[in-house]
Formats: structure tokens, sequence, C-alpha cells
């Protein structure tokens, strides 16, 4: 009798893994596409099948309804506020050279999925209301995140603000709305954006020479 090899199976299952993944991938790009141009009640899972080539079958072998589909697309939407929380733990130096590089990472991640973000902004009224507390609760860990670097900053006297909330959801919105404006066929490169509105943020607190702190980045 013929002995399988142990490490046949493992590597069966990760190539199988694998392609899961880009299929899963490819109906969300397409769902992504059509909910951002046609908007989510008018895009049905018939025009997203026509538009990959596929049958309803294979999206339901990986989303059971649309409404998955929209709340997988909203949460990469809103993942960046996570991200960043998660992003800021692990920088050091003053209250100034951490704002502009958690403001500067934000705006990248924003830009980066953009049609996400608008999604999420735009179609939040659809999710499942679970779904969108969940949502919501990364968007109050990233404003208690910049919150509390903006009060430290300003008890260090280092920024120059008399509301710490009030700056942060400021901060917050300026980063967050890039995604309604910057086109990458612009004229505008994603990391000059990036750059500038850091920039802003710190002039906004009273950083007197913000640019010192931007020193290292592309403009």
């Amino acid at each position: 009798m013929l002995s399988r090899n142990p490490t046949v199976q493992p590597e069966i299952n990760s190539i199988k893994a694998e392609v899961d993944e880009i299929k899963r991938r490819r109906i969300l790009e397409e769902a992504i596409g059509q909910f951002f141009d046609k908007g989510y009640e008018a895009t049905s899972l018939e025009s997203i099948a026509e538009g990959l080539g596929v049958t309803k079958q294979f999206i339901y072998s990986r989303f059971r309804s649309k409404a998955e589909l929209l709340v997988a697309i909203c949460h990469a939407g809103a993942a960046a506020a996570d991200q960043t929380v998660a992003f800021s733990a692990t920088l050091s130096g003053d209250p100034a050279q951490r704002l502009a590089q958690i403001i500067r990472y934000f705006v990248r991640l924003q830009i980066e999925h953009r049609r996400e973000v608008a999604l999420y902004f735009r179609e939040a009224k659809s999710l499942p209301a679970d779904e969108g507390l969940a949502i919501d609760s990364s968007k109050q860990r990233f404003h208690r995140m910049l919150r509390g670097l903006l009060n430290e900053g300003k008890a260090s006297g280092k920024f120059d603000i008399a509301d710490a909330s009030l700056a942060a959801s400021a901060l917050g919105g300026m980063a967050s709305w890039a995604f309604t404006w910057f086109q990458p066929e612009g004229r505008w490169v994603a990391e000059s954006v990036a750059t500038e509105l850091a920039a802003l943020a710190l002039r906004t607190v009273g950083v007197p020479d913000p640019l010192s702190y931007l020193a290292d980045e592309p403009r």
C-alpha cells in the first residue's frame, strides 16, 4: 500500500483557501462597483452575478445575501479607524510627532479604500442594526484615541486648543472626508495629500512649525 505524504493535504487546503479568497474578493469588488455606481437598493444579486459572468449560486456559496455583502464592504470602509488606533499604540515621541503620523496614516487608508468608505457613509442606513453599532464603536474608539492625544498635547503646552473632544471631531472629520474629493486620476498624489492634511492638523492645534514634523515625507 502506498503511504500518503502528510504534507500534501495541508498544501491542498492552503491552495483551496487562496482560491476561495480570490473568488470572494472578486465578488466584493463587483459589488463595490455596482453599489457605488447604482446604489445599494438599485443593485441586485442577479446584476452582480451577471457582471461577474457567474450564477447566483457562486455568490451564495460565499455570501448569504446582498446585506451580507454590504456588511463586509462597510466593515472594510470603517476598518481604518481601528487600524489607526492600533497604529497609534506603536508610536513614540511627543504629541505633535504622533499626531502628524496618525493623521497621515489615517488619510492614506481613507484614500486607499475611498469607495468602501463612501459606501459606508452613504449606505449605513441599510446595515443591520447590530452591524451599524459595531462600526460606530470603531469610530468611537478612534475619537477617544485622538481626544486622549490632544489632551496630552494640551497638558504639555504643545497644543493650543480649548476643547480636546471638539478638536478631535474636527480633525477626524477633516481626515475622513478626503474620500469625497480625492481622485486618483487628478492632480493630487495620495502621499502628498496625507502629508498636507497632517500639516493642517498640526496648524489647527497651534503647532507653529508643522513642516518640521513632516520633513521626512514626500510632498
